[in-house]
């Protein structure tokens, strides 16, 4: 019983558009699903708040308003940012809020880093990581939710990839929710892909978390 109830709150909490203006600052117009953010990206909020010094930041998998993105340029106005996204919808979605919100960052699709051509100090993700085994009915876009090989895929892919693109020092953010994908396993693919944690934050009631990663290269 207490479990749905939290369900229910969490989902209204989620999907209210007072509520999102109220913990990101971020006005919400046109929507494309009703879930506006997660608790992943809540978590990764509440690190971003810490290292808004960064001038240079990717949002990568910036969903349909760029949450992170925006909310980073409103702490940090002085900082360039750039979040992308792989579904042309969300990424026209994200470019309408963006101007609703006038935060003013550069926003386009790209799978992963297709479409990117620069460094950066600080690239932020939160991957789809539910396990492509565990999908119960097909959904409009479904990378934002699931994932092939234990839900660890698109992560591992992001993590070869993401080197390229930081900038000397630079730091990588990755949110992950222990609830479908064990911190053991995350610990595991960091070291393998050649990044070392440097900070896990967490949460209460919050089974997500976020890590802080350099990569060994430095």
């Amino acid at each position: 019983m207490i479990g749905k109830l939290y369900y229910i709150i969490l989902k209204f909490i989620r999907s209210s558009k007072i509520i999102t203006l109220l913990i990101w600052g971020i006005k919400i117009d046109k929507f494309l699903h009703n879930t506006f953010w997660d608790l992943t990206t809540l978590v990764l909020k509440k690190e971003l708040n810490d290292i808004k010094f960064k001038k240079k930041y990717l949002d990568m998998g910036c969903g349909q308003f760029a949450i992170l993105g925006q909310f980073f340029k409103k702490i940090n106005i002085s900082s360039d940012v750039t979040s992308v996204d792989i579904y042309e919808k969300f990424v026209e979605n994200s470019i309408n809020n963006s101007e609703l919100n006038k935060t003013n960052i550069k926003i386009k699709k790209s799978n992963l880093f297709s479409n990117i051509d620069e460094k950066f100090d600080l690239i932020s993700f939160n991957p789809p990581y539910v396990p492509s085994s565990q999908k119960k009915y097909e959904l409009e876009f479904p990378n934002i939710r699931y994932s092939e090989h234990e839900g660890l895929k698109t992560t591992h892919d992001f993590l070869i990839e993401s080197k390229n693109y930081l900038m000397n020092d630079g730091e990588i953010l990755l949110g992950i929710n222990t609830f479908y994908v064990s911190q053991t396993h995350c610990n595991k693919l960091i070291s393998e892909t050649g990044y070392r944690v440097e900070k896990i934050t967490k949460m209460k009631f919050n089974t997500s978390i976020v890590f802080r990663l350099k990569s060994l290269r430095y």
